[in-house]
């Protein structure tokens, strides 16, 4: 799908990052240190002259560990010094009635205020770009998006872009533009980095990369190049227990993008030797 050289020559380069690598293996919140690492990266990207877009999943997982353990608080706060009494019969919050859409809502906000000062450490400004997926799949909306996408980047802002959770999806058919469902943030992705011209799009998880079979298991070997007919007999495991996304949908979507032209490279950035 990529050569290595197209990859390290491209001059605007989209970054995916999936939830399993914004997120602790533990769902104990965000994996600070590797965002982190991954954040100093982009900057050294954006300053040497390249255009990076940023994608990124981990709202969701991020938000569903901070309201978990806001259920667990106490009604004590430190401030007000002057408490107002607490009212009778207060409703105790009720983890299992906690919706994805609730999630992604507060952790959306934690993410991106966690990417400002990342990126901010560097002199780099960041601008959110939320999506709502069902405006990807008509012309006219997906133009609107990449002209904001393309004016932050000329004024060398980093867009960080991420499928709008927090709203219930609305099943849209589109304009028959994009032939590939776009239901996940490695179709955003792919979509974008078609439209927006990428010369390369990393698509990151916490897998090596494509193997012939589950990757578990010692018979199953790494693809280093996969080709559109090959893809076809590569058999797929579950998808991360952190996001909605699988190898499935990575393998789609880079095909989709490669089809343009553009370099895909689907890498572990979990992995330090990587990051």
């Amino acid at each position: 799908m990529a050569s290595r050289l197209a990859v390290t020559q491209a001059k605007r380069v989209m970054v995916k990052l999936g939830s399993a690598v914004v997120t602790r293996s533990s769902g104990s919140g965000i994996a600070l240190g590797r965002t982190a690492c991954i954040i100093e990266q982009i900057c050294h990207l954006q300053a040497s002259g390249r255009e990076v877009v940023l994608v990124s999943s981990g709202a969701v997982a991020a938000g569903r560990q901070i309201l978990h353990s806001q259920s667990r608080m106490g009604t004590d706060l430190p401030i007000p010094s002057r408490p107002l009494p607490p009212l009778s019969d207060l409703p105790q919050p009720d983890e299992t009635l906690i919706t994805s859409q609730e999630c992604a809502s507060v952790g959306q906000s934690s993410l991106m205020a966690l990417y400002d000062a990342m990126f901010k450490l560097y002199g780099i400004q960041c601008g959110q770009v939320l999506i709502s997926t069902s405006s990807l799949l008509d012309k006219g909306p997906r133009e609107n998006t990449c002209s904001t996408i393309v004016g932050l980047l000329s004024r060398g802002i980093v867009p960080v872009i991420n499928e709008n959770d927090a709203l219930v999806p609305i099943h849209h058919e589109g304009d028959g533009s994009i032939p590939i469902p776009v239901n996940d943030n490695d179709a955003v992705a792919s979509v974008l980095a078609r439209d927006l011209s990428c010369e390369a799009l990393l698509l990151l998880s916490n897998v090596d990369g494509v193997y012939t079979g589950d990757p578990k298991l010692s018979s199953s070997d790494l693809i280093s190049t996969l080709s559109a007919s090959e893809s076809k007999e590569v058999q797929f495991s579950e998808n991360s227990s952190a996001g909605r996304g699988g190898m499935s949908s990575k393998v789609r979507s880079a095909m989709y993008a490669a089809e343009a032209g553009v370099s895909v490279v689907i890498a572990n950035g979990t992995n330090p030797k990587n990051t």
